[in-house]
């Protein structure tokens, strides 16, 4: 029996219902998926309300005066839209956090599928993340999921008029598929530098929670509608 205290709440994205899927992952608390392809969607669309809606939930995350800045990140993403889709990006996701004191810490997630040549996955691991120019292999392991490998960087960012020059941060897992044919890539980048411990736990939890099986319930796993393919053969064979 689990305590009350310690049960965990989620909510179920459909995606994580459908046949073809054959990744799954989940966001912790202060991170919001935006759906990055349907960000030219109108809003009068079903695809332009779901980008309302996850606009909507990432301001109610952060205070008023960092709102014009969240905004301005959503403008830059729908702006690589299409680079985002070529580099096989699959979900983008803003984070916004309180540090201790007060200020409000932002990150960004992006999951990548990658199809590479067939290759052992702990190869394949090591591989992408040695060939990850400027940045520092951290640690092979195995996770829930397989083996992967593990990488972070400090870059520093090009410096605008009138303005500091920023540093970014990004940790990086990179996580074979068993078939050892396809690659995910779980990104984590903040300005946060000085932050870099507390995302570097939020990242390894976050690659820790990435699955290849079906993770849900059985009684979610049951609602999953059967594909065209099984049932043909069940109408056929019964």
């Amino acid at each position: 029996m689990i305590d009350a205290e310690d049960a965990y709440e989620y909510a179920i994205d459909e995606s994580a219902m459908e046949r073809n899927c054959d990744m799954w992952f989940a966001l912790p608390p202060g991170y919001v998926e935006v759906p990055f392809r349907d960000l030219f969607a109108s809003p009068d669309s079903p695809e332009g309300a779901r980008v309302v809606e996850a606009v909507t939930s990432l301001l109610e995350l952060v205070p008023q005066e960092k709102q014009a800045g969240f905004l301005a990140q959503l403008a830059q993403a729908r702006g690589l839209t299409l680079e985002m889709q070529r580099e096989g990006v699959v979900s983008f996701s803003i984070g916004a956090h309180e540090a201790d004191d007060g200020t409000m810490l932002e990150s960004v997630v992006t999951l990548a599928r990658r199809e590479i040549p067939w290759t052992p996955p702990k190869l394949a691991a090591v591989r992408a993340a040695t060939a990850r120019r400027n940045a520092v292999p951290v640690a092979v392991a195995n996770l829930p999921c397989g083996p992967g490998a593990f990488t972070e960087a400090v870059v520093e960012l090009p410096a605008e008029a009138d303005a500091q020059r920023r540093s970014l941060y990004e940790a990086a897992a990179y996580l074979p598929f068993p078939d050892g044919r396809n690659l995910a890539i779980l990104t984590l980048t903040t300005t946060a530098v000085d932050a870099r411990e507390h995302y570097r736990d939020i990242h390894r939890g976050m690659a820790e929670m990435v699955s290849f099986d079906n993770p849900l319930p059985e009684e979610f796993k049951a609602q999953i509608p059967e594909s065209e393919v099984e049932a043909s053969v069940r109408a056929v064979f019964g």
